[in-house]
């Protein structure tokens, strides 16, 4: 499982869904429930890779996903509220095709408008956690993220970077590498209820997309007039 959880952060094609401060809705679905409980409403994910293919589905503080790669499944149901003021707080339970299990705790604090928090750990048998910072020094139209990974099994220690830019509402490119610098480039593209995606891997030089289907709107500029 915990392979899994690293495979996630080179191919999901929203980018949000690859750092712990930035997740809410559907994509905090394997990635930090924590967001579940950020802007609670009720949306569908779907994304593909090659390798991957990950659907969830959210309607108000609870989430579930399933993960497939080549045969094996992996399954998420999970739960997210947000205490007042500024922290969300999240759980999740995975399982899957394997014997292990995992019970994943997380947290996301949006301390100011330009400055998000996020951490996301394994609790029990397992010793693994992401944490992170974004950073939004022009509101809206830049973010800057970063995350710390440890797994302490293996001793596995890294770090990934990246940023988007979102030159209109509805409209993000962005770009994110890790410590060996395996980068990935996407875009993304909001049409209300409607977000398309689509994002491309140097590691293994593939490409990813996804879609996500929401009964709330998201602000957008994209084809209006």
């Amino acid at each position: 499982m915990i392979l899994i959880l690293i495979c996630l952060l080179s191919v999901n094609p929203f980018y949000e869904a690859n750092f712990s401060s930035l997740p809410m809705r559907s994509v905090s679905v394997f990635s930090n429930p924590g967001g579940i409980g950020i802007n609670t409403g009720a949306e569908a994910l779907f994304t593909y890779h090659p390798d991957k293919i990950m659907a969830a589905l959210l309607l108000g503080n609870t989430g579930a996903g399933i993960i497939k790669i080549d045969t094996i499944k992996y399954y998420e149901i999970a739960v997210g509220y947000k205490l007042p003021g500024a922290i969300s707080l999240g759980y999740a339970y995975q399982f899957g095709d394997t014997d292990t299990t995992n019970h994943i705790f997380g947290l996301i604090c949006h301390a100011s408008p330009k400055l998000s928090l996020g951490y996301r750990t394994t609790i029990g048998d397992k010793k693994h956690m992401f944490g992170g910072i974004t950073i939004k020094p022009f509101q809206e139209y830049l973010f800057i993220s970063g995350d710390i990974e440890y797994e302490g099994i293996n001793s596995i220690r890294n770090y990934y970077y990246g940023a988007i830019i979102q030159p209109m509402d509805g409209l993000k490119m962005n770009f994110y590498a890790d410590q060996d610098f395996n980068w990935n480039a996407g875009i993304e593209l909001c049409f209300g209820k409607i977000k398309l995606a689509g994002a491309y891997s140097k590691a293994d030089e593939k490409f990813s997309a996804g879609v996500i289907i929401s009964a709330q709107s998201y602000k957008t500029s994209v084809l209006k007039q």
